[in-house]
């Protein structure tokens, strides 16, 4: 199955990548970052100056990886630690991303919390944030200014990156949250980061940290001066304050789509902790309006891997000016044929999908019972000798002939016995294959050329 991101991104990180997207400029700067930036140099910077993690290497802390990637439908990315006080971690990279965690990390939390971290920056590989947040990260750390591209790197641009790396962080939190099953470790890694290193002998309140995290949200909601000064206090920091994402966390882990979502990605009972499973619902991967015009059996696929059981196909031979054979007109979801990205269905909806492909000769000869079909076309006869035409449509299996003749004079484009006029059953034009029964009367009307008195 295909894991649809979507289910978890917060709103803001949406936003603020559309944003950030539409800023002038952006294009231009993109662009030169992919020309100067090599995936290689991380490479190498890790592989000579960090211990890279695995079976063999602190197996402790690399064997913490895989479930998590299995859970968010991720493949396993290199895991390297770093000496640096500062606790951290960060995902880099683009088409190989790699996470790398720092020593003050594991001297600041104690180690049941690692993986809780780990989840959060496979969060961000799943929702591909990772190309643009080491873009943002080297632009707003002044690198991308050494290579020469400080003319591109506006403050606006600056301000965007900062505020959408600051959103991002909500999706990956999320993760971490889906992967523990709750947002209680989210939390305690927040308020550890905060201030409440492992080695603290004092006891700290979750409760207590949570009612400041509520103060700081509403303090900021209702003044328009805090809200302005937080702007320009944090305008270029590209991570959340550790109260707001606990509140965030907590505020998402009690909410209806986080219910879905955890329904969603659980492949058995065990993620759910004290959920019931009911009735499991997909989100959609696309709007309505995406899947018409793809060939069907790929439309099919889709809908396969995201998890849906249920689906139909049916053919119709109505088409538009350039609809294509397999293509797909329509596609109905319990009879609802526009739908969003993102919209949530039941699994076992029954899905119909309604494609064009013309008829086989087979379906088009049942559908004309009992009728035969005129060898060519009207316009195709006019000029030829009647009698041949005749005996052509006579072994078609048409049996009924008015012969009418039509006296002219003689001329250089007079011509005997030439048909200048046919019609079946009143019907002057008509094409070749069309139907109708075998006893509907053909008119032909021929020329009998005279000599002129």
């Amino acid at each position: 199955m295909i894991i649809n991101t979507n289910v978890f991104m917060h709103d803001s990180d949406r936003a603020a990548l559309q944003a950030l997207k539409a800023i002038p400029g952006f294009t231009q700067l993109l662009k030169a970052f992919m020309k100067v930036w090599n995936e290689r140099q991380f490479h190498i910077t890790n592989m000579s100056s960090r211990l890279r993690l695995g079976e063999n290497q602190m197996a402790k802390y690399y064997n913490m990886l895989p479930p998590i990637c299995e859970k968010l439908g991720i493949e396993v990315p290199e895991l390297y630690l770093e000496l640096d006080v500062n606790p951290n971690a960060y995902t880099s990279g683009d088409t190989k991303p790699f996470i790398v965690i720092t020593s003050g990390l594991l001297e600041t939390l104690p180690d049941e919390l690692i993986p809780t971290v780990l989840a959060h920056e496979c969060g961000h590989i799943a929702c591909h944030h990772v190309l643009y947040t080491t873009m943002g990260r080297m632009i707003l750390s002044g690198v991308f200014n050494l290579a020469g591209f400080s003319p591109l790197v506006t403050t606006p641009l600056q301000m965007a990156f900062a505020y959408w790396m600051r959103c991002s962080e909500f999706s990956a939190d999320r993760a971490a949250v889906i992967f523990d099953g709750s947002a209680d470790k989210m939390k305690e890694v927040c308020m550890r980061l905060a201030g409440f290193d492992k080695d603290i002998m004092a006891d700290a309140s979750m409760d207590t940290f949570m009612e400041q995290a509520l103060e700081y949200k509403e303090m900021i909601n209702n003044s328009k001066w805090d809200k302005t000064l937080e702007f320009v206090m944090f305008k270029m920091i590209d991570h959340p304050l550790m109260s707001v994402r606990a509140y965030e966390c907590d505020e998402w882990a009690h909410s209806e789509q986080y219910v879905k979502t955890v329904r969603y990605l659980a492949g058995d009972q065990s993620i759910l902790g004290d959920l019931e499973l009911s009735t499991r619902e997909i989100p959609m991967m696309e709007a309505s309006k995406y899947y018409v015009g793809k060939n069907y059996h790929e439309v099919c696929d889709m809908l396969v891997d995201a998890g849906f059981s249920d689906i139909k196909v049916v053919k119709t031979i109505e088409k538009g000016l350039f609809t294509k054979t397999e293509q797909t007109v329509k596609i109905q979801i319990n009879d609802d044929d526009v739908f969003e990205k993102g919209a949530w269905y039941p699994e076992d909806s029954a899905i119909l999908i309604t494609y064009y492909e013309s008829e086989t000769p087979e379906e088009i000869a049942a559908a004309h019972a009992g009728q035969i079909q005129v060898p060519d076309a009207s316009r195709k006869y006019v000029g030829r000798n009647y009698k041949e035409v005749i005996n052509e449509l006579g072994d078609a299996g048409f049996g009924q002939f008015i012969e009418e003749t039509q006296v002219v004079k003689k001329s250089r484009f007079a011509k005997e016995n030439c048909i200048v006029k046919i019609s079946i059953n009143g019907q002057t034009q008509f094409s070749k294959g069309d139907w109708f029964a075998p006893d509907s009367k053909i008119r032909v009307t021929y020329q009998t050329v005279v000599e002129e008195k």
